[in-house]
């Protein structure tokens, strides 16, 4: 019983991880850019004004949910 809790456990965490991360470029996309550009360097720093890049953080956000979306179902199948 323990080890099936453990497996379950990871793939609560694992969709946990991506809503959380999908919802943070969704509603924070200035922050999540900044946060991405400081950390990795693979996007370049964002402005309030900047609706382009804000535009794809958020369908990148969108992306991530939709994957989220998926996992779950297929998981609970």
């Amino acid at each position: 019983m323990t080890r099936l809790l453990g497996i379950v456990a990871i793939y609560v965490l694992m969709f946990v991880g991506w809503v959380g991360g999908g919802l943070f470029l969704l509603i924070l996309p200035v922050r999540a850019g900044n946060l991405i550009h400081d950390s990795f360097g693979l996007f370049p720093q964002v402005e309030e004004t900047d609706a382009g890049k804000k535009l794809i953080l958020r369908a990148a956000g969108l992306g991530l949910l939709g994957f989220a979306v998926h996992f779950g179902f297929m998981i609970g199948v």
